[in-house]
C-alpha cells in the first residue's frame, strides 16, 4: 500500500482466515524488502476489510478458503489466485480410538456419530469454536480443513485426516481496482514461488506496456540491424539464407 504523492510510505498488510501460515511469506518478504514493513493479521472473512485505493485502510491482500468445486473465475469483486487444496480431518474427543489411526476415510467412520457439518468457507471462528467444544464433549465428530484443525490448538481433541470428504481450496486475492500495483505483484509472486531472481522487487519500477504498433516498430528496427531482408520474413531459420 502506496500514496507517495499524498506522503504515505510504502507499506502492505495482509489478511488471512484461519489455517494459513503466513509466516514464511512475511520473511521472504523482509529479507527482499527491508525497507517495506509488512503485517498480517487473522481474521474470520477479510473480504470487507480489503482495501480499494493505495492509502486506503484496511487489507491490501488477503488469502480466502473456498470450496475445491468452487468456479476458478474469481470470485465478484475479487482478483483472485487459487493456491492449494487443503487436507480434510475429522475431528473426535482426545480419547476416541481414531487417534490410533493416521488416515481415515468416510468409509471408516460411517457408523459413528457426526454433528451437523459446519462450513468452514463460511462460518465464523466463534461458530467453528462452538462446533468443536461439542466435540471435545464427546457429542460428536466434526470435518474440517486440516491446517484449520491445526490452528486451534486444542488439547481435548484429536485430529486426523480424513479422506472422501469435500475438499476445501486457498486462494490469494485483491480488489480490481489494484491490478497492477507494483506491491501486491511482488507478494502474490513470493507466495507462488518466485525467487529473488526473477522477481522485479518492490523497489524496481514495473515496466510500461508497449502498443502492438510499437512493438512492430521494435521488430523491424531489429530486423535492419541484423541486415535481413523483408522478403525472407516468412522463412524458416533452417532454410533462409544469411546474407553475407
Amino acid at each position: 500500500m502506496t500514496d507517495e504523492s499524498a506522503g504515505i510510505a510504502p507499506r502492505l498488510r495482509v489478511g488471512y482466515v484461519p489455517g494459513v501460515q503466513s509466516d514464511k511469506w512475511l520473511t521472504r518478504w523482509r529479507e527482499r524488502n527491508p525497507d517495506v514493513p509488512i503485517t498480517a493479521r487473522r481474521v474470520g472473512d477479510p473480504r470487507p476489510d480489503l482495501a480499494r485505493s493505495a492509502g486506503d485502510d484496511g487489507f491490501d491482500v488477503i488469502f480466502l478458503r473456498e470450496a475445491d468445486d468452487a468456479p476458478r473465475s474469481a470470485p465478484p469483486g475479487l482478483l483472485r489466485i487459487p493456491l492449494y487444496t487443503e487436507t480434510m480431518a475429522v475431528l473426535a474427543e482426545k480419547d476416541h480410538e481414531l487417534g490410533a489411526f493416521d488416515t481415515l476415510s468416510a468409509e471408516d467412520l460411517e457408523a459413528e456419530r457426526w454433528l451437523d457439518p459446519v462450513d468452514a468457507v463460511t462460518a465464523t471462528p466463534e461458530e467453528v469454536s462452538a462446533a468443536v467444544d461439542l466435540v471435545a464433549a464427546g457429542i460428536g465428530l466434526l470435518a474440517l480443513p486440516l491446517p484449520y484443525a491445526r490452528s486451534l490448538s486444542r488439547r481435548d481433541v484429536v485430529a486426523r485426516p480424513l479422506e472422501g470428504v469435500p475438499t476445501t481450496r486457498m486462494g490469494i486475492a485483491w480488489s480490481p481496482s489494484r491490478e497492477g500495483d507494483q506491491l501486491i505483484d511482488e507478494f502474490v509472486g513470493i507466495v507462488r514461488g518466485r525467487t529473488a531472481a526473477t522477481s522485479r522487487g518492490a523497489g524496481e519500477p514495473q515496466r510500461e506496456k508497449r502498443t502492438a504498433r510499437e512493438k512492430a516498430a521494435a521488430k523491424a528496427r531489429a530486423r535492419a540491424e541484423r541486415g535481413t531482408r523483408p522478403a525472407e520474413r516468412g522463412m524458416s531459420p533452417a532454410r533462409g539464407k544469411r546474407r553475407r
